[in-house]
């Protein structure tokens, strides 16, 4: 069985934001229902009844893509049975969802604020501006080439604005409940930046079938983050 952290699974609601948070939740309270009715169903949750939930919710949407994402890229589900007119999927680890998902409603308590370091820390978390980086980088990572513009100012985030991210990445790191939303994103900026880099030293990248992917996905949480502005 594949193990995974509650960071892979903020991954994945920071990138893809309300949508993704709305269906995971109505997914584990599926799951949650049926174990405690104790019904021997297929799997954790099925898309018609995920679907059905979404809309008594007034969530019009269809999950698939979103579905496809959650078990290719991040490994917090697995599909359990797949007919011609029918779907389930299993959790990877319900413990792990609901503990992700308690983080992201922001239902642990703050007991560190008394900790000089982590008032500290979180004040330089604040003035980093981590968002401002991540969709600077995120935007480079959908583009076919980049221009001496964006060079120029990408160079000068990888020489100033980003060692300063690193340093304070290696401190959040001991108090990772505190601050996994930084941490998170943090993470994300480096994929991110594993891709631009390749742009930066003028690669020819081939897309094949994951680059278009991520393509798609990135482009994704660009029409996310600009309906939120």
């Amino acid at each position: 069985m594949v193990s995974i952290s509650e960071s892979i699974v903020l991954d994945l609601l920071y990138k893809y934001g309300e949508k993704a948070y709305l269906v995971l939740k109505t997914a584990y309270e599926l799951y949650s229902v049926n174990a405690v009715d104790g019904r021997k169903v297929l799997g954790d949750f099925d898309f018609k009844s995920l679907v059905s939930k979404l809309r008594e919710k007034g969530f019009n949407y269809n999950p698939n893509q979103l579905l496809r994402i959650m078990e290719r890229d991040f490994g917090i589900i697995e599909t359990t049975y797949k007919s011609s007119n029918q779907r389930w999927w299993r959790f990877t680890d319900p413990s792990v969802i609901s503990k992700a998902l308690d983080i992201y409603e922001g239902k642990y308590e703050d007991s560190l604020d008394s900790d000089p370091e982590v008032t500290l820390l979180k004040l330089q978390v604040e003035v980093v501006d981590i968002d401002n980086i991540l969709n600077f980088i995120s935007e480079l990572s959908v583009k076919n080439s980049l221009s001496v513009s964006d060079k120029s100012k990408l160079k000068q985030m990888l020489f100033n604005d980003i060692p300063i991210v690193v340093k304070l990445f290696k401190e959040t790191q001991n108090y990772e409940n505190f601050f996994k939303d930084f941490n998170s994103k943090v993470r994300l900026m480096f994929k991110y930046l594993n891709i631009v880099i390749k742009k930066f030293k003028g690669v020819n990248i081939y897309l094949d079938i994951s680059e278009e992917d991520h393509r798609k996905d990135s482009l994704a949480r660009l029409d996310m983050l600009s309906s939120k502005s």
